[in-house]
């Protein structure tokens, strides 16, 4: 079995690592599969490739502060390191199967659309007023 990943605890909000149009994805997965972490890492390349004009971090289990719960795939997104988190999936009560515990991510386009143009109107990404409700 290969070693694990060791991923690199940083602290988005910091001075040093902050920046305005940085939008953060905050995923809780379980570790008991394989299958939650490629989804959490699908799900982060969707938008990235969706909405390339925005940068966009993934922070899994609260940068392993955080225990998973059984079963848990939860998507929250945050317009940058200093905004609240907004939740956009729970997966926790979700299945068997397991495919049902997972979003499609193009249904939670617009839901991310409505959040980053929460906080910052004028700066409206991806989106035109056509396609996001407020």
């Amino acid at each position: 079995m290969p070693p694990k990943k060791k991923y690199k605890n940083v602290d988005w909000a910091d001075d040093e690592h902050f920046k305005k149009d940085r939008s953060i994805f905050f995923i809780e997965h379980s570790t008991e599969c394989p299958i939650f972490q490629v989804k959490a890492d699908e799900c982060l390349s969707f938008f990235q490739q969706r909405i390339p004009e925005r940068e966009f971090q993934l922070v899994r289990n609260k940068n392993g502060k955080q225990v998973p719960r059984d079963g848990a795939f939860e998507v929250c997104v945050s317009q940058n390191a200093r905004t609240s988190e907004h939740n956009l999936w729970s997966g926790l009560n979700r299945g068997p199967p397991r495919r049902d515990k997972f979003p499609n991510y193009e249904d939670l386009v617009s839901d991310v659309h409505r959040v980053l143009k929460k906080f910052y109107p004028d700066k409206a990404v991806g989106a035109d007023d056509d396609d996001v409700d407020m």
